[in-house]
């Protein structure tokens, strides 16, 4: 009887394990590739960096990336679109960070030295990228998932080219977490270029530890109570 009662205690206690791993898995929606995350991250810095920031009205203001490649691009585009959203009117130095992206853009960069009475926006990323930090095991056995981090730093100052003044010098940073299933890995690198993360090592054996823990001290809890009642 005794017997009995550890088995169905047993059972009940990874029916409960097995119902909080599935709805833990249920909430991790289909993830965006990693472009879009970096995307999605440069839209967040553009936006606080350009936040309470004074642009002198009737001046364009000329974005300069001297810098090709995804991160710069990504940014100056959303630099674009923010100030252009304000009423800004924006020239683009000639650059290969956009183009390297396909981004289509609505006007052409702008040549030569520009206007001397142009605003010039220089973007410097301090560091950006994609990476995963950690690998999230699965009960019994195995990788569930791993966590994704997608950060950005930018530092930024708009000069006056008539006078090579300094107006205002700022920066930012975001980053956002999540979680990537390990069976969307490929999907998550779609689309996504030269942003190709390595995976984190699964940790040791005493993770394995910790959900056998948890159905032992249910199973324990679970054998007290039916105890009390006979």
């Amino acid at each position: 009887m005794r017997g009995r009662l550890w088995v169905r205690a047993f059972a009940l206690a990874l029916v409960v394990h097995a119902g909080f791993v599935t709805r833990a898995g249920a909430e991790i929606s289909m993830p965006k590739a990693h472009g879009a995350m970096l995307d999605s991250v440069a839209r967040m810095v553009a936006a606080d960096l350009l936040r309470g920031a004074a642009i002198p009205p009737a001046r364009a203001v000329r974005i300069a990336t001297p810098f090709p490649g995804d991160t710069l691009g990504f940014l100056a585009q959303r630099v674009l679109e923010r100030l252009r959203e304000g009423g800004t009117d924006v020239r683009l130095v000639s650059s290969r960070a956009t183009a390297d992206l396909g981004m289509a853009l609505e006007d052409p960069p702008a040549r030569g030295h520009g206007d001397s009475t142009d605003l010039q926006l220089n973007l410097q990323v301090g560091s950006a990228g994609v990476s995963y930090v950690r690998a999230i095991r699965k009960f019994p056995f195995g990788v569930r998932a791993y966590q994704r981090l997608t950060s950005m730093q930018v530092g930024a100052n708009l000069v006056d080219l008539s006078t090579r003044e300094v107006l205002w010098a700022k920066s930012a940073s975001a980053q956002v977490v999540d979680e990537v299933r390990k069976s969307d890995l490929a999907y998550a690198q779609t689309g996504s270029g030269g942003l190709n993360p390595t995976l984190p090592r699964a940790g040791g054996g005493t993770r394995l530890l910790e959900p056998l823990i948890v159905v032992g001290v249910v199973t324990g809890l679970v054998v007290l109570f039916y105890s009390n009642r006979n």
